[in-house]
């Protein structure tokens, strides 16, 4: 005996209230609009994108019990939201249910039946927040510096300078001296010399803020470059540093005075002329690397000399440390957080990438990101033990913000992976095998110190993940 229509139906769901399906209609393909024009034979067809694929359902509820069953099903087609709809033929699909028609008839008792319309159900995510580290970074480092300035007077107004012992002194500010000399080095050239130091701290410890005060005139500022006057003095032999004051230190009492006031608009003017934008990851990860190793260089003195000697020798190399500190938050602040990056449909051919290298954008290494974050954090800690009440929340802040910036930093860069070649191959071959472009051997032969880029051991390698 052939079986009834109704036993032919084919069982669906919404929201896990079933029904059964009798035929079902979705519109595919794309969207066409066809231009004609007046008095021309041609026309032209705009393809618009895919067509929204609207189900159409022809549904029932059969049963002695249709009518609670129909009920728990209008409850799911009006709850707000998407939802998930078996279908028997293309199974599960999330939709969205629009306007419905239910009807009821006499004659087909114990059944009621449904007209369903569902639309695609892939809703848009709302606007998210994202907080702009790099630049709450860089405001972070105009307060910070602020507050260092501050601590710094307010130490060496507590000195009796009559009582300093200026040898005992030369000797304990000559380490402070020398990362003044590296890291600013238009301001070492202003100074001159370590006893010039001394005799500053002695004699004018204001004019001493004031040429640190002149060299971060910008910071903070919209327009300030900061952390390029990272870069360009860094290694001590930058444009920046041959641009700088040509004062040859002092000699004495009087000599700190004048020098002092002509070094600051020396320094201000290097400051500005010697910036230029954020060049690249690897020079940012490593200036400041230096700048986090140079300021724990200096962040205890020894005692000795007297009391006097010894709290004037730990304002400046409090004052230094916070500078280094400072320039490392201001470089870091101009280090972008990458967006994720597009992966390409293809990889071309060797031949095509000889003839038109393949444009990549710089990428972080996120292991080197996190090793200088690292550093810095000890840093900034080091430094924050030793401040007040008043002090230790500003240090704080900067020591989280430059954290939480370093990290956003790395999550958007790539990771290294250990990999070791099967046999010696030249480094060419290898980054066209890994990354599908051969113009990056560079990047294998520097980060590994590979002796000759046409012969890569067969040994464990350090190269990016992707």
């Amino acid at each position: 005996m052939a079986d009834t229509w109704r036993e032919q139906l084919l069982p669906a769901s919404f929201r896990g209230e079933t029904f059964l399906i009798e035929d079902t209609s979705v519109p595919v393909g794309r969207k066409v609009q066809l231009h004609e024009y007046p008095k021309r034979d041609e026309a032209y067809a705009e393809q618009m994108g895919k067509v929204a694929r609207v189900h159409k359902v022809k549904a029932y509820i059969i049963g002695d019990d249709c009518f609670q069953r129909r009920d728990k099903l209008l409850k799911a087609l009006e709850t707000e939201g998407e939802g998930t709809l078996v279908h028997p033929w293309l199974g599960q699909l999330l939709v969205v249910p629009g306007a419905c028609e239910m009807a009821h008839s006499r004659r087909e008792g114990g059944m009621v039946t449904f007209d369903l319309t569902f639309y695609p159900g892939n809703a848009q995510t709302n606007p998210s927040v994202r907080a702009n580290t790099a630049r709450m970074a860089g405001q972070t480092s105009a307060s910070y510096w602020s507050a260092a300035l501050g601590r710094y007077k307010s130490a060496m107004a507590a000195v009796d300078t009559a009582r300093i012992n200026l040898i005992g002194l030369q000797n304990t500010v000559t380490g402070a001296f020398g990362v003044i000399t590296g890291q600013f080095s238009p301001l070492g050239s202003a100074i001159g010399s370590a006893r010039s130091l001394a005799q500053m701290l002695t004699n004018s410890p204001g004019a001493l803020s004031s040429l640190f005060s002149g060299y971060f005139s910008d910071l903070g500022q919209p327009s300030a470059k900061s952390s390029s006057v990272a870069a360009s003095s860094g290694t001590g032999s930058s444009s920046g540093a041959s641009t700088g004051g040509t004062s040859g230190g002092a000699t004495s009492g009087s000599d700190v005075d004048t020098s002092a006031s002509a070094s600051v608009t020396s320094a201000t003017s290097t400051t500005s002329a010697g910036a230029s934008m954020f060049n690249s990851y690897t020079d940012a990860v490593g200036i400041v690397s230096r700048q986090a190793e140079d300021a724990a260089s200096i962040d205890t003195v020894m005692a000795g000399s007297g009391a006097d000697t010894t709290a004037a020798a730990q304002a400046l190399a409090n004052l230094v440390q916070d500078a280094v500190l400072v320039q490392a938050t201001a470089t870091i602040a101009q280090m972008p957080v990458l967006p994720p990056a597009a992966k390409d449909e293809s990889t071309a051919s060797l031949q095509q990438q000889v003839v038109e290298p393949v444009a990549r954008a710089e990428v972080p290494v996120a292991d080197e990101v996190v090793a200088v974050r690292d550093a810095l954090d000890s840093v900034f800690w080091q430094a924050a033990l030793k401040a007040d009440a008043t002090y230790y929340p500003v240090i704080n802040e900067a020591r989280q913000q430059v954290v939480r910036h370093l990290t956003a930093v790395a999550a958007s860069g790539v990771q290294l992976v250990s990999v070791t070649p099967l046999q010696t191959v030249p480094a060419l071959v290898m980054a066209y095998r890994r990354f599908g472009d051969a113009t990056r051997e560079g990047e294998i032969v520097q980060r590994n110190k590979i002796n000759h880029p046409g012969f890569v051991p067969a040994a464990p390698l350090q190269v990016a993940r992707e």
